[in-house]
């Protein structure tokens, strides 16, 4: 049996807080985790919309039922099956996004935040895009380990803080200095990262003053 791929165009759901005008100043692409969507994920950015910020989500186009095979539904980035296909398709669907944002907001800065399986997403893209990012927020999620040379060059021109829960039950402490010491140590990569009080989830208070933060630096 052969295995064909064909190129085809297809629509994918993007939701957006905020205004996006010619006068928006910062922009953030909010890559939510693995069997979210993207209209409760965005939920925890409402707080954070200003006159002169907004917030753009992308949903991972694998949408499945989270429990058998009716109720609530899901999505995801990707799945082990076709991984490599998967990751390259992330990657042409995420810079349409950010293309789209520029074309909308052109003088606006564009960051992005993500939590949990989209930061592996998010950190895959980098050193793709076509235009400039600003700062990457990533939460809660697992660096990926086989970065690369056009992302690792896209982490070091990138604004990048990493966020970890002390008491994460999908990545605790021990894989998170496993992560770190793989940058380190093979990446030669030492990306600068802090631990908040927690599990698998955001802080609200802290989400917020690292927005703030990473957009003034």
């Amino acid at each position: 049996m052969a295995v064909k791929w064909l190129p085809v165009v297809q629509e994918q759901r993007v939701d957006v807080l905020g205004e996006l005008v010619p006068e928006t100043k910062n922009v953030w692409i909010g890559l939510h985790g693995y069997g979210q969507l993207v209209q409760f994920f965005s939920r925890h950015f409402r707080d954070f919309v200003t006159e002169d910020r907004a917030f753009v989500f992308p949903q991972g186009p694998h949408k499945f039922y989270l429990n058998g095979v009716s109720g609530r539904v899901g999505a995801s980035w990707m799945t082990k099956e076709d991984r490599l296909v998967d990751i390259d398709n992330q990657r042409v669907y995420l810079e349409q996004v950010r293309a789209w944002v520029a074309q909308q907001c052109p003088m606006a800065e564009i960051h992005v935040v993500a939590f949990s399986q989209g930061v592996a997403t998010g950190m895959r893209w980098l050193g793709r895009n076509e235009g400039s990012l600003g700062a990457f927020l990533a939460w809660a999620g697992s660096w990926p380990p086989d970065l690369d040379e056009k992302s690792i060059a896209g982490l070091k021109s990138t604004r990048f803080q990493g966020w970890f829960g002390t008491e994460d039950e999908f990545i605790g402490l021990e894989k998170q200095e496993e992560i770190l010491r793989h940058y380190r140590e093979e990446l030669e990569l030492v990306l600068p990262y802090d631990r908040y009080e927690g599990g698998h989830r955001f802080d609200s208070a802290i989400l917020g003053r690292e927005i703030d933060r990473l957009e003034k630096q």
